[in-house]
């Protein structure tokens, strides 16, 4: 018995660790599925839910696990899930800490907080990691989503790897062949900073690098940020975070160095400053109708605060801005000195200059300087409710031509202010010199306005917003000191102009509407416009110098205008009149009353012939109509009627009283009309006595008729040969005028006293006939003869020793039976005379008959106007009497 008791104890022991062993062989193999559900239920992290864990493997130094998914919830409400597949964990017992974790594929989906309205702000939370139990981990195929609400999600994927070691933090992400590295040291004591570094290595390109210095207590220590970045790189990463960029960036480098000061909940900010540079940054429009490059390079300061903001352009910052298109043109500007913009209290206003010039194929070359801008509003665009800019503009364009007009060598200087308002308007103010050495328009009627100076000063208005064109107004002032214009056509005149303005007193464009509630078409034909008009001194030739003034309305079909001239600053002349501009056809009236006496006082200056005139009294009235059209085929008429009564008129010696005129006007083309004239009685320049002047002519299509040519001088009278009127051809052609004057009983005497020859003198009657002709522009005699009407006498005794000469010596008392003359007058002034005398002298050859000839010619140069008005007759004619030749 005591020998088989020690053997069946020893069975039991065996049995006994035989079902131990199978219990820990059980337990070893269930031990992954009881450390899973252990290590979600015990497993206690911060934020951490709906932790699942599922171990695969548990080695002496080692566990896989198959799969841990997570969720985890931030402090601000961001949220992150979490999903890691085949992972290896070592660790080692002796040491007490995990030396590596292998993972082959892990998601990573990022759900940022959205703040509910009316939320409260959370404390920032002091920024701290605690030290992880193991020395690197590793992610073979890392994919990240960050989801947006307003935005499209932003995801990307590579390897990932992390190394932990003295307080050092090490992160490597690999999309692709790109790498992103983050380096982060941990800040130990209080007053420590975290120091972040962050790398962007791309395969190809520049790198990108940013140092953030941060403090463990962010409400009570500043924030650094020292980084720099090749533009595309930003620009791209702005268009994957769903930001809608105006324009794009293919080169260039942002150098940034900022720090803030953070506020005291998360997310605050209670100020930022630093520098910015940016180094031969390229920006290209995104989405425009016209192709838009901005070239920068250079320095800029900002700082912000709750009570403002600046922002400074720093000396040397250059920019370059082409814009392309049909109205392609180029700016560009360096500052010479710092242009800042401050904000204060909602109002945001420049200091200093920000200089720029502008080149433009059709605008020509500008520059100037923005001297002043002043906001009113938030930071935004789009809570702006007010701004104000004032420029400085200073430019010249070789040549600009919009269609019939065109301007060469013009230069400007002037300032341009402008002014916005959300609610009200926006308006504009320019004052400017304008100096242009050509003007011209083109068409029927060509002008040419020659080298100028103007004032120009002109204000808009219009409503910021889509009835811009509708509202627009327009009120200015243009002035020049002095114009010179040429008429060019078939034939070249020039009018000057002296000071002149030009006031439009308002100006809305086409589309507006006319008066009568029509919408207006596209162009000048739907515009409505009032302006007014001032020249002084309009000179043409030698003619007095009116002063001009008129107003012009324009209502969106045609355009009207009235006004007046006046010399010496009284009015002589009104006018009205309109123009149809769809059938480009007008029509005006003109009308004048003035005192003749009044009249000559303020016809200054005069031209030469006008100048011995001599208004003395009378009245004259005049009304015409103007009627034309400037196209396709060009018109131009004029009718109406110029009455003068009781007209007492001077010129130099000649004087003529009573006059009554009237000319009627019936069109241009061709001239039609008739003219009346009638005086009682007046002398000419000779001091011959004239009388019952009567002139009736009516001129017709082609024809001139006199109805009647009579006036009485020299004890006879001079006029139209009697019998039907006589119709000449009009214009007058260089053929001998069907025009012949009758001279009936004039007085050889008195005719003689016209000369003012001494010792010349002779009695009797002359009658006869003297045809006109028209030549280069003056009156002819054609073979004019007179003759004796019975005997007469003609006597020539200057009192001084006759020289041996028959026939001067017969003309001492020369009794004629009969007297013939011929003559001949050119518009030259050349002139030739046939006479033919009969008779006897007394006191020579005891009376015996002589018959002789005597012919004179020469040169007298106007004898019309010296008989009719000056009397001054050339004294060679005596000379030429004293050469006559007895035959």
């Amino acid at each position: 018995m005591l020998a088989i008791q020690p053997r069946s104890r020893r069975r039991r022991l065996l049995a006994a660790l035989l079902i131990l062993l199978v219990m820990l062989v059980l337990l070893w193999l269930a031990l992954p599925r009881l450390l899973g559900p252990a290590a979600e239920r015990w497993l206690s992290i911060p934020g951490l839910e709906a932790l699942h864990v599922d171990v695969d493997e548990v080695g002496a130094g080692h566990t896989r696990l198959r799969e841990v998914r997570a969720v985890y919830h931030g402090v601000g409400g961001d949220r992150v899930e979490i999903a890691m597949h085949d992972i290896v964990i070592g660790y080692s017992l002796p040491e007490g800490h995990l030396q590596g974790l292998d993972i082959a594929r892990g998601d990573v989906e990022v759900f940022p907080a959205q703040a509910a309205p009316g939320a409260p702000a959370s404390a920032w939370p002091p920024l701290e990691w605690p030290d992880l139990p193991l020395r690197e981990a590793q992610i073979g195929a890392l994919r990240v989503v960050v989801h947006g609400a307003q935005r499209p999600p932003l995801e990307t994927q590579g390897t990932f790897h992390l190394r932990q070691a003295a307080g050092a933090l090490r992160v490597e992400f690999r999309p692709g062949r790109d790498l992103l590295r983050l380096t982060a040291n941990q800040a130990r004591a209080p007053d420590d900073a975290l120091a972040i570094h962050i790398e962007w290595v791309p395969a190809a390109g520049p790198v990108a690098d940013a140092r953030l210095t941060v403090g463990r207590q962010p409400a009570q220590q500043p924030v650094s940020l020292i980084a720099e970045a090749p533009l595309p790189l930003l620009a791209t990463l702005a268009r994957k975070l769903g930001l809608t960029l105006p324009l794009s960036a293919p080169a260039g480098t942002l150098r940034l160095q900022a720090q803030a000061l953070l506020g005291k909940t998360a997310g605050g900010l209670q100020a930022l400053g630093g520098e910015a540079q940016l180094a031969d940054a390229l920006l290209h429009a995104e989405g425009t109708p016209m192709p838009l490059a901005l070239a920068l390079s250079g320095k800029l300061r900002f700082a912000w605060q709750a009570s403002g903001a600046q922002l400074g352009l720093q000396p040397g910052l250059d920019w370059r801005l082409s814009v392309g298109g049909e109205q392609a043109f180029q700016a560009s500007g360096r500052l010479d000195e710092a242009f800042a913009l401050r904000q204060e209290d909602g109002v945001t206003h420049s200091a200093g200059k920000l200089p720029f010039a502008l080149h433009s194929p059709q605008w020509g070359t500008w520059e100037g300087a923005l001297r002043r801008i002043t906001l009113q509003g938030g930071t935004s665009l789009a809570d702006w409710r007010s701004a104000d800019a004032e420029l400085r503009l200073r430019g010249n364009l070789k040549q600009w031509q919009q269609q019939a007009i065109r301007i060469g060598g013009l230069q400007a200087d002037g300032d341009l202010a402008l002014h916005w308002s959300r609610s009200n308007e926006l308006r504009a103010v320019l004052a400017m010199q304008l100096a242009i050495d050509r003007l011209s328009s083109s068409g029927g009627s060509p002008l040419t306005v020659g080298k100028s100076t103007w004032h120009v000063e002109a204000a808009a208005s219009a409503k910021p917003d889509d009835e811009f064109l509708q509202s627009l107004s327009l009120q200015g002032e243009a002035s020049s000191p002095q114009l010179e214009l040429t008429l060019a056509g078939g034939t070249t005149r020039t009018l000057t102009l002296g000071p002149s303005r030009l006031q439009l007193l308002r100006f809305k464009p086409a589309g507006h509407g006319s008066g009568s509630g029509e919408v207006g078409a596209p162009g000048a034909a739907g515009a409505v416009a009032e302006l007014r008009l001032s020249a002084d001194a309009i000179r043409i030739g030698n003619w007095p110098s009116p002063d001009l003034r008129a107003h012009l309305r324009l209502d969106g079909s045609a355009l009207h205008a009235d006004g007046r001239l006046r010399l010496q600053g009284k009015e002589v002349l009104r006018f009205a009149g309109s123009h149809a501009l769809a059938r480009s056809c007008g029509k005006a009236t003109l009308s004048a009353r003035q005192t003749l006496p009044t009249l000559g006082k303020r016809l200054q200056p005069r031209p030469p012939a006008l100048l011995p005139l001599d208004l003395q009294a009378g009245e004259a009235d005049a009304r015409f109509t103007l009627d034309w059209c400037t196209g396709p085929k060009p018109r131009f008429d004029v009718r109406g009627r110029l009455h003068v009564q009781d007209a007492n008129l001077g010129w130099e010696k000649a004087r003529v009283k009573g006059v009554q005129t009237t000319l009627r006007l019936d069109g241009l083309h061709p001239l039609r009309g008739r003219i009346r004239l009638a005086a009682q009685d007046g002398k000419l320049a000779t001091g011959t006595r004239l009388s019952d002047l009567n002139v009736d002519l009516a001129l017709a299509a082609r024809t001139l008729s006199v109805n009647a040519l009579q006036l009485k001088l020299l004890g006879g009278s001079v006029g139209s040969v009697a019998g039907a009127p006589p119709s000449l051809s009009w214009p007058p052609s260089e053929k001998t005028l069907p025009l012949q004057l009758a001279v009936r009983q004039i007085d050889l005497g008195q005719l003689l006293a016209v000369l003012e020859v001494q010792g010349l003198s002779g009695s009797g009657r002359l009658g006869g006939v003297l045809p006109l002709a028209w030549r280069d522009g003056g009156l002819e005699i054609d073979n004019g003869q007179l003759h004796s009407l019975g005997s007469g006498t003609l006597k020539y005794a200057p009192g001084l020793p006759a020289p041996d000469n028959p026939g001067l010596q017969a003309l001492r008392n020369f009794h004629f039976q009969a007297l013939g003359l011929r003559l001949w007058y050119a518009a030259d002034g050349a002139y030739r005379t046939q006479a033919k005398l009969e008779g006897n002298n007394p006191d020579l050859y005891d009376g015996y008959p002589i018959r002789f000839r005597l012919n004179i010619n020469g040169q007298l140069p106007g004898l019309f106007r010296a008989a009719l008005f000056s009397g001054d007759f050339n004294r060679h004619i005596l000379e030429q009497l004293q050469s006559g030749k007895l035959e």
